[in-house]
C-alpha cells in the first residue's frame, strides 16, 4: 500500500513594473503520476491567467510556462518527508539587474513573429507531464468526443476537461 504526500508546486512570474504572480497548487499524490497531474493542473491556470490579462502580461506568462515545462528539474516538493539534497555548486541570485536587463535584450531578439496560442502552449505542457499508456497494455480508448463522438486519447481528454469541463476530439476544442 502507497502512502499519499502532500505535493506543493509554486510559481512566482516577475510581470515588470516591480510586480509578480504568483501560485501555489498544493494536493495528494500516491505516485509521480499524480504529482504530474497537480503540476499539469497549475501550468492551466497560469495559461488560463495569461488568457484573461492585458497584451503587455499575458506573453510573459505564456513566457515563464514555457521555459518552466523545458525544465527536466522540475520536481514535487515533499512535505513529509523531504530527500536529501546533492550538494551543488553555489548559484547567483536569479535576478540582478544586469542578468535582468540581458534576459529582456534576449528575449526581445528571440522572440519569434508568432507566439504559440495559449492552446498550443497547454497541449505541449500536457504532453511533457502526463505519460502516455503503454500501446500493449493499453486497454480500448473509453474517452469519446461530447460534440463529434470520435475517440479520444486519454491526454487529449485530460487537457480537454482542464480547460473545457467536457472530453473534447482536438478538432472540436479548437473550434471556436
Amino acid at each position: 500500500m502507497t502512502l499519499s504526500k502532500s505535493v506543493s508546486w509554486s510559481a512566482l512570474v516577475n510581470i515588470g513594473n516591480n510586480e509578480s504572480l504568483a501560485l501555489t497548487v498544493s494536493g495528494e499524490a500516491a505516485n509521480p503520476d499524480e504529482a504530474r497531474d497537480i503540476f499539469a493542473f497549475a501550468i492551466g491556470q497560469l495559461l488560463g491567467v495569461a488568457n484573461s490579462a492585458d497584451e503587455a502580461t499575458a506573453p510573459l506568462i505564456r513566457a515563464y510556462v514555457s521555459r518552466l515545462v523545458q525544465t527536466e528539474e522540475a520536481r514535487p516538493v515533499e512535505q513529509d518527508a523531504p530527500a536529501p539534497t546533492p550538494k551543488k555548486e553555489p548559484r547567483e541570485p536569479k535576478i540582478t539587474k544586469a542578468s535582468y536587463d540581458a534576459r529582456q535584450t534576449a528575449k526581445q531578439d528571440a522572440v519569434p513573429a508568432t507566439p504559440p496560442s495559449a492552446e498550443e502552449q497547454a497541449a505541449a505542457a500536457v504532453a511533457r507531464v502526463v505519460k502516455p499508456p503503454e500501446a500493449a497494455n493499453a486497454p480500448t480508448s473509453e474517452n469519446v468526443c461530447e460534440k463529434c463522438g470520435e475517440a479520444v486519447s486519454a491526454s487529449q481528454a485530460k487537457l480537454s476537461q482542464l480547460f473545457q469541463s467536457k472530453t473534447l476530439c482536438k478538432k472540436c476544442m479548437e473550434a471556436p
